[in-house]
């Protein structure tokens, strides 16, 4: 009934369904994946109309992206810059601590912004993740932070403090953004169920 489109550098990732009445196909109807998990609820559809997702279609549509990610990020041993640009996702999406990754994504994280740290075993993105606490009451700044291993490749530690390679962002923006609609849309549809 509904068909994952993963996104590209020229394509945004969505979920596309038929709609029907009596058993005849009416038209398609095409939902953005990046605007439902913002809360958006009406899509165009290619008759022109538009449609309202009802609360079991947005839990239908978002468990579909849940488990077409899964199968996307994982099982695959190194991570590098082709898999993650055809994954179609942004990379708090695709990369999680603890991911072996390819030297290119390193090279591309201390390429876009110069690195806050450099060193060989050691790389921290110049740009700040976010600020979490520090156990001292204080926020500190975060940066992706990748480690050199013992076999010559790389590690993703996360959004680490500077100079650190701890995890300290148990969930990212993205991964929260995703849960809090996916709760909502369940509460929604056993309302209306």
């Amino acid at each position: 009934m509904y068909k994952y489109l993963r996104g590209s550098r020229d394509s945004r990732e969505i979920v596309e369904f038929d709609i029907s009445k009596r058993g005849q196909y009416i038209t398609t109807c095409v939902v953005d994946v990046d605007l439902l998990l913002c809360g958006i609820l009406s899509f165009p559809c290619g008759n022109g109309d538009d449609v309202t997702l009802t609360g079991q279609r947005q839990l239908d549509i978002l468990e579909l992206v849940q488990a077409e990610r899964e199968k996307i990020t994982s099982g695959i041993e190194v991570k590098t810059m082709e898999s993650w640009y055809g994954s179609g996702l942004n990379f708090d999406d695709y990369c999680f601590p603890g991911d072996t990754v390819g030297e290119d994504i390193v090279d591309y994280f201390v390429n876009v912004v110069s690195p806050v740290t450099l060193r060989y075993d050691c790389m921290q993105a110049g740009e700040e993740h976010s600020c979490e606490p520090d156990g001292s009451g204080k926020y500190r700044a975060t940066y992706t932070t990748f480690h050199r291993t013992g076999d010559g490749r790389f590690r993703f530690d996360g959004y680490c403090f500077k100079g650190e390679n701890q995890n300290r962002v148990e969930k990212t923006y993205s991964q929260q953004r995703f849960e809090k609609r996916l709760a909502e849309a369940r509460e929604e549809a056993e309302r209306d169920g």
